[in-house]
């Protein structure tokens, strides 16, 4: 298998198959070394409804498509110079992912989701993520570690390349690694599909500014997660999703952006 197409088989099964900049920036990262084209998109054959739904889901993941923005079929088709009907049916899909929501008699908007939500969405993340944590510690073989430091590489270059929906797509493939390496396969459909939401969430603090203590911030968890103390792994667990949705809040009540993280972190 060519290696874009890994890179978007491993974002396929988070429900993340973004545009080439999003596949494409993971993808040289996680490939520079073996890879000399690994920055070379393969020329792939998909329907006008799989592109459409790439489309739209980049549009949404970037922050271009704003939460609660409606979208109009006939403009979106015009603009994409695609049919209603392939129109039609992307929407249909994105509204399965949680990225759309369908009002009766009133038409489809990107979803919306309020602060009470996303403090349920992230304490969902939290509880799954530290029990993925339990289940793998006891046996962390190496592909394990090569993969969480490999993985996080990736997550790094894509925040100093400023592309939101690289980043995205970079973070969720770094908080992935645990649940993939769990043996659980219900944990992993689980987190897959609690994937979508949380990633909108994010989308609502892309303007808050990444600083030096988002790396620092993931240098920390990936320590932990290769290291020997399991209690301070579930800790990291928790005060990295307790800080993103500090982050999260700040933003949906219009705190100011730039006032420092009670610890000095801003992370999700």
């Amino acid at each position: 298998m060519r290696a874009t197409e890994r890179v978007i088989e491993k974002s396929r099964q988070v429900g993340i198959v973004g545009s080439d900049r999003g596949t494409v920036a993971v993808l040289a990262v996680e490939d520079r070394a073996g890879d000399a084209m690994a920055g070379f998109a393969t020329i792939m054959t998909r329907t006008r409804r799989e592109q459409v739904v790439d489309r739209l889901r980049d549009a949404i993941l970037s922050g271009q498509l704003a939460q609660g923005t409606q979208l109009v079929e006939l403009k979106l088709a015009t603009r994409l110079g695609v049919s209603r009907g392939s129109i039609r049916e992307a929407i249909r899909e994105l509204i399965e992912q949680g990225l759309l929501v369908s009002k009766p008699y009133g038409g489809t908007y990107v979803t919306t989701i309020a602060e009470a939500e996303m403090a349920e969405l992230f304490d969902m993340r939290k509880v799954l993520e530290c029990h993925a944590f339990r289940l793998v510690w006891p046996h962390r073989p190496q592909a394990y570690r090569r993969e969480f430091t490999r993985r996080h590489d990736a997550l790094i270059v894509a925040a100093e390349n400023g592309a939101m929906a690289a980043e995205i797509a970079a973070e969720m493939h770094f908080h992935s690694t645990s649940f993939e390496f769990s043996g659980s396969r219900l944990l992993l459909e689980m987190w897959q599909m609690l994937v979508q939401r949380i990633q909108l969430g994010f989308v609502i603090s892309q303007s808050v500014d990444r600083r030096r203590s988002f790396k620092l911030a993931n240098e920390r968890y990936l320590r932990c997660a290769l290291g020997d103390d399991l209690e301070a792994m579930l800790a990291e667990v928790d005060r990295h999703i307790d800080m993103g949705l500090q982050r999260v809040r700040r933003f949906v009540r219009g705190d100011d952006p730039d006032d420092p993280l009670s610890d000095g972190s801003d992370t999700t």
